[in-house]
């Protein structure tokens, strides 16, 4: 087809197959193992010239010609690695749920039956597949996932205020976040094998703007009042803020198009409390900033303007790195994947409803789909890749949650609550996908998870209203 995204997707699953997981070892022994010298080299028919191998001294060979014959013949055949193991390496076994259909077969033939022209009928599965000519790829075990159980509404609960924005934190807690706050968060260091399974908060924070006096305020404990963190100018009136906790850095909008990033540390006399070490200021729009997002494992950040521009800019070097463009309207929703650095944007289609593009994480366009009611919200799915087939999750005018698969934004599934229809403002996949979290425009919200999984523990859910930056 034509498409190298889509090869390096189906290879990632093709290597992280049952068949590869459990065959694999044998290649392992004949590069790294056993077989890699001696009587079980011969036996395996893996033997090289012998000065191929490892620990051959071409500079000791005196002779020049022979020297220089020898380094041609590594040049060209290469070197066999250091020999690791001398004991047969141990099967990894299968995955314990085996998706009917799967293909128990090499990597080559799932390859072949990708990309070949005439394309046999395969044999009819409980649910499809996300490529209809490839048997044996995993959608994953999130929820939603065409391949688990339907999802069941776990939780709801009205708040009778509209949220801005709900956050999934890696200590598996959802936050609900009022407009114009910002929820500043720095995560524990330490190691260890606790740590290894847990994520501790170090310092948290609820930063709060739209103030009379331009003032960006602070609130890090619910009993103390909140105080003045930052002093904006009249000209950089600020409309959003994003918080990349491992760098401490703040992204501010302003109303006049500059994004202002500060970098802060925290006082050396008092632990608790934070300043602002360096201010940079970014520019690349020229009307109201509306919309930040942070992609942290892949150190950037997506900036929304209300001229039409959507940037990609670099966290690490504080820099312009790329325009997503074609929008026939400004992008009114926003999203990055954290597994693959895909980037979803929505804008509002010239004949009605919302146009949803999906780039790579280098700003090109991978596709574009026409959905007949509003988007209003957007979120991926979070599970590895190579094992999984994520989806973009849409929040509609009318309640439903519908979902479009990250390889070729095919609609797969919609998620709907018969008890509510109003407009879906924000929502997230927590952070190990078996939960999805709704807010309304009323203030309710509502919890998915897979049928199967209903007696899971809920993840702990924070309510952070406008009243709580009063005092």
């Amino acid at each position: 087809r034509n498409d190298s995204r889509l090869f390096i997707l189906i290879h990632r699953q093709a290597l992280e197959s049952d068949h590869v997981s459990q065959t694999i070892c044998h290649w392992i022994d004949l590069v790294f193992g056993h077989k890699q010298k001696g009587r079980s080299a011969v036996q395996a028919i893996n033997v090289f010239h012998p000065a191929t191998y490892f620990g051959m001294d071409v500079s000791a060979v005196e002779d020049p010609v022979q020297r220089r014959a020898l380094e041609t013949m590594i040049k060209t055949y290469g070197q066999t690695p250091r020999q690791l193991f001398q004991a047969a390496h141990v099967s990894r076994p299968g995955s314990r749920l085996i998706m009917e259909g799967e293909l128990p077969a090499a990597m080559g033939l799932l390859v072949q039956l990708a990309f070949r022209e005439t394309r046999e009928p395969t044999k009819e599965v409980i649910y499809p597949s996300p490529l209809p000519w490839i048997r044996g790829l995993k959608w994953g075990e999130y929820v939603g996932s065409p391949s688990a159980p339907d999802p069941v509404v776990c939780f709801s609960q009205p708040h009778g205020e509209r949220f801005g924005l709900l956050q999934a934190l890696p200590t598996r807690a959802i936050c609900g976040l009022s407009k114009k706050f910002c929820l500043m968060m720095v995560y524990s260091k330490e190691q260890g094998v606790r740590s290894m399974h847990s994520t501790d908060i170090q310092w948290s924070a609820i930063l709060s703007w739209g103030y009379a006096d331009n003032i960006l305020r602070l609130k890090s404990k619910q009993s103390e009042p909140p105080i003045n963190f930052i002093q904006s100018s009249q000209f950089h009136q600020v409309t959003c803020c994003a918080w990349v906790p491992d760098s401490c850095q703040l992204f501010t909008g302003s109303k006049c198009g500059v994004i202002t990033a500060y970098m802060n540390r925290f006082t050396s006399s008092t632990p608790s409390e934070i300043e602002v070490e360096s201010v940079v200021h970014l520019y690349g729009h020229v009307a109201e900033i509306t919309s930040l997002f942070v992609c942290k494992p892949y150190s950037i950040i997506i900036s929304v303007s209300k001229d039409g521009s959507c940037i990609i800019w670099d966290l690490n070097r504080l820099c312009y790195v790329q325009s997503l463009t074609g929008h026939k309207n400004p992008v009114s929703a926003v999203a990055a994947s954290e597994t693959t650095g895909d980037i979803a944007t929505v804008c509002d289609s010239v004949g009605g409803g919302s146009d949803l593009r999906l780039w790579t994480v280098n700003g090109d366009l991978v596709g574009h789909v026409h959905c007949r009611e509003i988007i209003c919200s957007l979120s991926f799915s979070n599970q590895p890749e190579g094992v999984s087939v994520n989806v973009i999750a849409g929040g509609l005018e009318n309640g439903v949650v519908r979902l479009w698969s990250t390889w070729d934004l095919k609609p797969v599934r919609e998620i709907a609550f018969p008890k509510s229809n109003k407009p879906i403002v924000s929502l997230t996949f927590s952070c190990d996908g078996h939960h999805l979290y709704t807010a309304n425009s009323d203030g309710t919200v509502i919890a998915w998870c897979r049928k199967d999984q209903q007696r899971l523990k809920l993840p702990m859910f924070y309510s952070f209203f406008s009243s709580y930056a009063a005092g």
